[in-house]
């Protein structure tokens, strides 16, 4: 008569019996964790956050050995959590106030500074208020770059679609660079 194959466990950490589908198998090993995967995440995430700089160094160091598949990958992790982003986006910003702000005034110094004494700041407010839906007010020459630094007027405002506009960053390109 053959012995009944294992179907449950006793986690080593929780001491609980649970079915194998509760544990993690080893290829390694060729056999199951003594933790179920419930306290394995558990033990997981204390260490990372007890550790925040070794996980740090260590995906580091993975992204920069694979940076295609990261770049590829994390495009498209982006685009299917959209929603995650933004949110994790915005507790940032609720989180680092006092980095936001000092963004935005720098940025508005930058357009402060940019905007010369003949700019019309009438025509400037109407381009932002007829800003199509799903579209940005981009400046074709970017106000900061380390190549050129365009003006806050008018006539280098343009609209672009939101995510066109934000993969542009502060980049110029070479047409630009060569009509500018």
């Amino acid at each position: 008569m053959k012995a009944a194959a294992i179907e449950t466990q006793v986690c080593t950490k929780c001491g609980l019996e649970k079915p194998l589908s509760e544990y993690s198998f080893r290829n390694d090993l060729k056999k199951y964790r003594r933790q179920c995967k419930k306290c394995r995440v558990k033990e997981v995430d204390t260490w990372q956050k007890a550790n925040p700089e070794k996980c740090r160094a260590k995906a580091n160091a993975w992204i920069a050995a694979n940076p295609e598949w990261h770049k590829a990958n994390r495009k498209a992790w982006r685009e299917a959590n959209r929603e995650r982003e933004r949110n994790t986006q915005q507790n940032w910003e609720r989180a680092n106030r006092e980095k936001r702000r000092s963004y935005v005034a720098k940025r508005r110094a930058a357009k402060l500074k940019a905007t010369p004494a003949w700019a019309d700041p009438k025509k400037i407010e109407e381009i932002y208020l007829n800003c199509p839906p799903g579209h940005q007010v981009d400046h074709y020459f970017p106000l900061q770059s380390p190549i050129m630094c365009g003006l806050h007027v008018e006539n280098n405002l343009q609209y672009l679609p939101a995510k066109e506009n934000i993969s542009k960053g502060n980049r110029v390109n070479l047409e630009q660079q060569l009509n500018g």
